[in-house]
């Protein structure tokens, strides 16, 4: 099986660079090489955010550490907000059920959108200047979501333990939430495994919205060497930042893939 999800990946990896390189040739024709040239000489720009990789943290790279920085705190909120949603309060689980609701069907856009104007840029606590820079922003407006999702996730994966091991821990002296943390959570992890990978390849491609908010990200990069090097590189730009996507979640969507079937092969 692992040489099949192996042989999967290669072929799709190879097929798309083929077919991304195909429709560069068909743009620029004899002109390629020179396109190519230029894209050589702005990959660190576009992977790092500066010139020669002297630094890291903007480009490509800002998408990445946004996309765990988020995930970190989703999981954490939607761990949260998911033994909210099994709680055996009606009222705490119909405050949790509702934001999860609202934030699991609003458009991300929206709450980048939401979190980039209500959240201020500075504001001060007994004295001490606490400051949201955009990254900072990008950061909590992909995260609310993705929290709202997870938690869905949560529930789902605590739900699917057989009621059989709550009995036990029960008989053992065990309450409620003891149950959670020593019984059911770690026999409910490899089940989330698989959404949960699905749920970040989706999370890091949705990093592609926080141009909005000011960051540093890829998009932003690429918009700036357009306005350098002019509009008609811009769609040699933008399938390279299509490859760079696709290349870093294309194995995670494999592996979720691989770890699912592997799962259903053990039950």
């Amino acid at each position: 099986m692992i040489k099949g999800e192996v042989f999967y990946l290669l072929r799709g990896l190879v097929g798309v660079i083929a077919l991304l390189w195909l429709v560069l040739l068909s743009v620029y024709g004899r002109a390629l090489p020179d396109v190519v040239g230029v894209l050589a000489a702005r990959t660190s720009q576009l992977l790092t955010g500066a010139p020669h990789f002297n630094q890291i943290g903007g480009g490509f790279s800002a998408n990445i550490l946004i996309s765990f920085a988020s995930m970190i705190l989703a999981v954490i909120g939607g761990t949260v907000l998911g033994i909210g949603l099994i709680s055996t309060s009606a009222a705490v689980k119909a405050v949790c059920g509702m934001v999860m609701n609202v934030l699991r069907n609003s458009p991300w856009l929206v709450v980048l959108y939401a979190v980039l104007f209500l959240l201020p840029f500075e504001f001060s606590i007994l004295g001490y200047g606490i400051s949201f820079s955009p990254f900072s922003k990008a950061i909590v407006g992909l995260a609310l979501p993705i929290a709202a999702n997870f938690a869905e996730i949560f529930r789902g994966g605590v739900e699917a333990i057989p009621s059989g091991q709550w009995e036990s821990a029960r008989a053992l002296g065990y309450r409620r939430l003891q149950i959670l943390r020593y019984v059911v959570i770690p026999q409910s992890i490899t089940l989330m495994l698989p959404n949960l990978m699905n749920l970040y390849a989706a999370l890091f491609i949705g990093t592609s919205l926080v141009v909005i908010t000011g960051a540093s990200d890829v998009l932003s990069i690429s918009r700036t060497i357009i306005a350098t090097d002019g509009e008609r590189i811009a769609t040699a730009i933008y399938i390279y930042v299509l490859a760079l996507f696709f290349v870093f979640a294309f194995p995670i969507a494999v592996g979720s893939r691989w770890l699912e079937l592997k799962l259903q092969a053990r039950s």
